[in-house]
């Protein structure tokens, strides 16, 4: 009777086509060795295609009274066998089907998440940018010595917001943290501000955006991650 294969046991020797056989039926017990698996794939492949001779070859299967059928098997038994074999095939196929499939997903829902996070910190940076720049144009006056920033501060608000959400899934690079960082504290204070800012109050904030390069860096951080260089 012959012995179970043992997966772990080292064999350098070529397995012969009883435990072949076995192994067929149990393909989770396939083991690492390329040799051996090649074999069993070999074998695999000429199941399917004794398919359509596997009826024919049966009825020729009385064996001779000189035929050995204890050293090896003949082509003709592995046509008969080949009905309990096919779904061993088809498992095999099925098993590598699905683990091929499980990481194609799984590496297309990491490049999709990615491309949806790069997408939110580009929008973010492109927003400030604009922000930015319309704080720099000269508002109306909601009274004497008083600029009307609602639509600023409203924006502001929103992008602060979004700086928080961005600040817990994490930056793409270590540069655009840096960048969202400085852009966060400005937007703190101008959406904090009232609708009505003191042409004093809104100068010093513009005064704060241009030292620390807000408008720039942002536009330069948007145009990185978008792919067209630093």
């Amino acid at each position: 009777m012959t012995s179970p294969f043992d997966p772990q046991r080292p064999d350098s020797s070529p397995l012969d086509e009883d435990r072949l056989f076995e192994l067929l039926e149990q393909p989770e017990l396939w083991p690492e060795d390329t040799a051996i698996q090649a074999e069993l794939a070999g074998l695999l492949e000429l199941h399917l295609a004794l398919t359509s001779h596997g009826p024919e070859l049966a009825a020729d299967l009385a064996p001779a009274p000189r035929a050995r059928w204890t050293g090896s098997w003949s082509l003709a038994a592995a046509a008969v066998l080949l009905v309990a074999l096919i779904p061993a095939a088809f498992t095999v196929q099925r098993i590598q089907s699905i683990r091929t499939l499980a990481r194609d997903t799984a590496r297309l829902e990491s490049l999709a998440q990615k491309r949806t996070q790069d997408r939110a910190w580009i929008a973010f940076f492109q927003q400030s940018t604009t922000l930015l720049q319309d704080f720099e144009q000269n508002p109306n006056l909601c009274l004497k010595g008083e600029e009307d920033r609602r639509q600023e501060r409203e924006m502001a608000v929103a992008l602060l917001e979004a700086s928080h959400q961005l600040a817990a899934q994490g930056a793409p690079l270590q540069e655009a943290e840096v960048i969202r960082a400085s852009l966060h504290a400005w937007l703190s204070e101008v959406a904090f501000e009232d609708n009505c800012l003191p042409v004093e109050r809104a100068q010093a904030l513009r005064q704060w955006a241009a030292a620390h390069n807000l408008e720039t860096e942002s536009e330069r951080m948007e145009r990185r991650l978008r792919g067209d260089g630093a």
